[in-house]
């Protein structure tokens, strides 16, 4: 069988291996204004972004229905998808680190390219962005317009569902303080025209596959051993390109420069993340058809191509396929009634048929200009794995109204704004997209080595009035058969109206952002995931029957960790952290309990207070989010070996706590803490601090829960107060869980100590029984990384 984790990878944002692959989408680009409020917005949004296991799913599944169907789309089968990307200034404001990626970037590298943005003059001149493309004339990205920190994608099914759902992000976002600074809509054309882009033509049918994602053909295949390259079995002719040249981190193709991918240098952080390019393409459709109908005249009067030609013919040439997306290489004559499915890439411009020179399909064609195949010659057939190392992931999708010369409504007329929201991903900026647009689209002289120059793109290129003056070199045959080249004069119909380079995290970053830090990294030891280096700690729950046996939640995995005297001293008290060597074995995802399924984030769990070992069970409370929604559920564990879980009462929303309204309504909470001396207090409730987070920063409140009958009556004992009231919490600014030191929590009075886990790092506190209950800080920060060690 072949390899296809990649499909279940829970860590990649779903657009870029899997692709959103709606009708309607929506971008959002966001400009923040306070650091903590966003960071707060993005702990919220992070459980929604769709991730490539959830898209790749709903993908298969709307195929196979698609095809039961005869054709037709599921109308019962829908999903709204979100997906987040930062800029570099997004990145430094959030972080707070105005140097990120400095240190790492080197010189012609893709960090380089991702500080600079597409709007610097050292880029946007080489990406053919000047004349009338100048970033000045830009409606976003640019030094005139106000600055992008994120761009949120929607992409829904239905307008309805898309329109739902942009009105809940904006409003999410507003309460965040941040601000919409342009909205740039994407719709595909509906009826003939669905599929296509304004010129009229199929659109997005050269999309590279993916390995570990994509299903190779076992019986078609190029190359030995490492060199080996498979083709698609779906989509016969489709090579099957390395993961890493879309996620940073993977591997990449043989042929990528690793100095332009940054392959020594790029920040761990970085890994199972992409980066993004986005472009406003508005295209001026009347202009294109007038300038196909000019030049198709020229060449009649020339005798270039016979007195009959029809421009569908000529513009098929321009573009380098039929407007159904047939290729012209393998259809020359007239446009298939229904090229063959899945099969639209099976050519490579030598020997299907032969055409080095670009008789059949001209050099200068959008097709050959953004992926020449095994036609690109320089002096002798150039390797085709030096194309697998230009891919490109394109996500794009049309705006604005089709043009209708019948139509008197404005929308359709001939100066309505419209065109392509161009987006692609990609793992190196430097060596794909801007090595395809300055290198390939808007060189005059690609393919090299050419009597006359082929010249840049007619249909696309940004540099049709500066380079070569648009010029580009028709090649034929005159009436007598003899070779014969035309130049043709073409100026642009495609102006960039707007660029960003953006970084798309995977979700482990973005849950590191959400917390203000990047470090912290996970490697694989060949079974669970396993900690390396430091990671926010959820949660803690004691074990119920063996002391000093805890079990840790983090990043959606379930660890066993045993502390015993030695491991307790060096955990609290002790100089030396570095052997702790603490983890007893992973126990597996969230998923392997059945009373966690379906929880990907757990934000805290509350031991219910006369439920524990009763009846050889344990009873909990436990909170954790869904769809950016925090809930909670009431399960049961069992009090030993093998410690069977269940769900006893489904998820609730957490408004149903009386405990929790008050001036400002916990809505998530992240952690609780007993008040010592008052579990149980005098009436046998018992107390609790509530850590919960707020637009504002996390607040603490105090609540009681009492029993009655089979009820757990709570009430808000007092409102909420800041963290900095307590001084042993100085410089946290969201505590994520606390656990009582073994041995020095004794309810009968005292000091009691308690670990506080917070961000990557914990630390020791003490609070005093009884009275105000002082508290004081016993041992400074130190990196959570100890609490999983192996011995």
């Amino acid at each position: 069988m072949p390899d296809l984790s990649l499909r279940q990878d829970t860590e990649i944002q779903g657009d870029i291996l899997a692709g959103f692959k709606k009708d309607h989408m929506t971008l959002l680009l966001l400009q923040f204004s306070d650091a903590s409020a966003a960071r707060s917005w993005l702990e919220k949004i992070t459980p929604r972004i769709a991730t490539t296991q959830e898209v790749a799913r709903f993908n298969e599944t709307f195929s196979d229905a698609r095809q039961s169907s005869g054709g037709s789309d599921p109308a019962a089968l829908k999903a709204t998808w979100l997906g987040l990307s930062f800029t570099y200034q997004g990145l430094q404001f959030v972080t707070g680190q105005p140097e990120l990626l400095k240190a790492e970037a080197r010189t012609g590298d893709t960090l380089e390219a991702f500080i600079q943005g597409p709007a610097d003059p050292s880029r946007s001149i080489a990406l053919g962005d000047t004349d009338d493309n100048d970033p000045k004339r830009w409606l976003f990205g640019c030094a005139t317009k106000p600055v992008v920190h994120a761009v949120l994608t929607i992409a829904s099914d239905t307008p309805a569902d898309l329109d739902s759902a942009v009105k809940e992000q904006k409003q999410a976002a507003g309460q965040a303080g941040a601000v919409v600074v342009y909205e740039q809509e994407g719709k595909h054309l509906a009826g003939d025209k669905k599929g296509k882009e304004h010129f009229g033509f199929k659109d997005g049918v050269s999309e590279p596959e993916v390995e570990g994602f994509d299903e190779p053909d076992p019986n078609r295949f190029t190359g030995e051993g490492a060199e080996t390259v498979f083709y698609s079995k779906k989509h016969p002719g489709t090579r099957i390109i390395p993961a890493g040249e879309f996620v940073i981190g993977k591997k990449l193709a043989a042929t990528h420069a690793p100095e332009t991918a940054a392959a020594k240098t790029v920040p761990a952080w970085m890994h199972n993340g992409s980066f993004q390019v986005v472009r406003r393409l508005e295209q001026d459709v009347a202009g294109w058809w007038a300038q196909v109908d000019a030049q198709l005249r020229r060449l009649k009067d020339l005798k270039a191509v016979p007195e009959d030609t029809k421009r569908d013919w000529f513009a098929a040439r321009l573009v380098g396929r039929w407007r159904n997306g047939a290729p012209v290489c393998k259809y020359p004559d007239q446009q298939p009634g229904d090229p063959a499915a899945g099969a639209d890439n099976d050519f490579t411009y030598l020997g299907d048929p032969e055409d080095p020179d670009g008789l059949i399909t001209p050099l200068f064609s959008h097709l050959r200009k953004t992926n020449p195949r095994a036609g690109l010659v320089d002096g002798v057939p150039v390797d085709e794995a030096f194309i697998d190392a230009r891919r490109i992931m394109r996500r794009g999708a049309p705006y604005g109204k089709p043009f209708d010369p019948t139509s008197d409504i404005p929308e359709f007329g001939p100066d309505a704004q419209r065109g392509l929201l161009f987006v692609c991903y990609q793992s190196d900026l430097v060596g794909q997209f801007e090595f395809i647009q300055a290198n390939w689209i808007n060189d005059p002289d690609f393919p090299p080595g050419r009597e006359a120059k082929p010249g840049p793109d007619p249909l696309v290129s940004g540099q049709l009035a500066t380079v070569n003056d648009g010029r580009v070199s028709w090649e034929g045959r005159s009436p007598a058969g003899e070779r014969a080249t035309t130049g043709l004069d073409f100026r642009p119909f495609v102006q960039t109206r707007g660029a960003l380079y953006c970084f798309t995290p995977s979700i482990t970053t973005l849950r590191r952002l959400a917390q203000g830090r990047l470090n912290g990294e996970l490697v694989d030891d060949g079974r669970q995931p396993v900690v390396a280096q430091s990671l926010p700690m959820d949660c803690v729950l004691p074990l119920p029957d063996v002391d000093g046996r805890y079990w840790t939640f983090q990043q959606g995995t379930i660890r066993l960790i045993g502390a015993g005297g030695t491991e307790v001293r060096q955990l609290t008290t002790g100089t030396v952290d570095d052997r702790t060597g603490v983890v007893v074995r992973n126990v597996g995802p969230y998923s392997s309990w059945p009373a966690l399924r379906g929880v990907t984030r757990i934000d805290t769990i509350l031991p219910v207070f006369d439920q524990q070992r009763v009846d050889g069970k344990c009873d909990y409370w436990v909170f954790h989010t869904v769809g950016g929604n925090q809930v909670y559920r009431y399960v049961s564990i069992d009090a030993s070996e093998p410690y069977a879980s269940r769900v006893v009462a489904e998820d609730q929303p957490v408004s149903r706590w009386s405990s929790f309204g008050g001036t400002t309504p916990v809505t998530h909470v992240d952690a609780f803490l007993a008040v010592p001396d008052m579990r149980p207090a005098g009436d046998g409730s018992h107390w609790y601090w509530v850590f919960h987070n707020t637009p504002v920063g996390q607040r603490y409140r105090l609540i009681s829960i009492g029993r009655s009958g089979r009820a757990y009556p709570d009430r808000l004992q007092r409102d909420d107060r800041q963290l900095g009231l307590w001084r042993s919490l100085e410089g946290v600014t969201r505590v994520d869980a606390f656990l009582a030191v073994p041995g020095r929590d004794d309810p009968s009075g005292g000091q009691h100590w308690y670990w506080v886990f917070h961000q990557d790092k914990y630390r020791t506190i003490m609070i005093n029984h009884g009275g105000n209950h002082q508290d004081d800080l016993l041992r400074e920060d130190r990196p959570t990384a100890v609490w999983c060690r192996r011995p």
